[in-house]
């Protein structure tokens, strides 16, 4: 199993929180890593590494600095960290307190480098397959709920409510379209799943 305490020095800490402390407005993911790149902190990596691994690799390793740097944050009550990969920002106190329970499960795994030590190209290929299942079904999900007029947040007893008032209007059997009943009960298929 690789070791990659070496990784996490405090230089590689010091740099991550001067960006943060440069960009207030905040910042992602791919911007600080590139910076990280072009400072030469990623460089004992394994070359040899598929691109997703290393990859991975390279997020795990940021991830786990700024939930670390997050947990000081709230312990000195100095404000905490929005982290994703759209926007790492440093929140003030207040805004931090909203923060606080939402980041538990994802603090945890970041937190525990046995995550990344024992990462293969097959575990992260799988994770990255589940992540874009994920986000098509979310995606097909606003669609289908576009098509049935309704927008989140709603509940699956609307959801059957709506498709029921679709259904009795435009059934074919009741003077509707065909495509449009097909559209509706596909869109139905898409949410009674999701």
């Amino acid at each position: 199993m690789p070791d990659f305490s070496p990784f996490i020095d405090q230089a590689f800490v010091s740099s991550i929180q001067a960006f943060l402390d440069e960009h207030p407005e905040g910042f992602k993911e791919y911007d600080l890593l590139y910076h990280l790149d072009e400072q030469g902190f990623f460089l004992e990596l394994d070359t040899e590494a598929s691109s997703s691994l290393l990859l991975f690799q390279k997020h795990f390793l940021l991830f786990h600095v700024l939930y670390s740097i997050n947990q000081q944050l709230v312990a000195d009550k100095q404000g905490a960290l929005s982290i994703s990969p759209l926007l790492i920002k440093k929140l003030d106190h207040v805004a931090a307190d909203t923060q606080i329970g939402a980041l538990d499960a994802l603090s945890e795994y970041y937190l525990d480098m046995n995550h990344l030590e024992s990462a293969n190209e097959e575990n992260v290929n799988e994770l990255l397959d589940l992540f874009w299942r994920k986000y098509l079904r979310n995606e097909k999900r606003g669609d289908a709920l576009k098509v049935l007029g309704l927008s989140e947040p709603v509940t699956d007893k609307e959801i059957v409510q709506r498709y029921r008032e679709l259904v009795s209007v435009h059934h074919p059997d009741k003077g509707g379209d065909t495509e449009k009943i097909q559209a509706i009960n596909e869109a139905y298929a898409v949410l009674i799943r999701a």
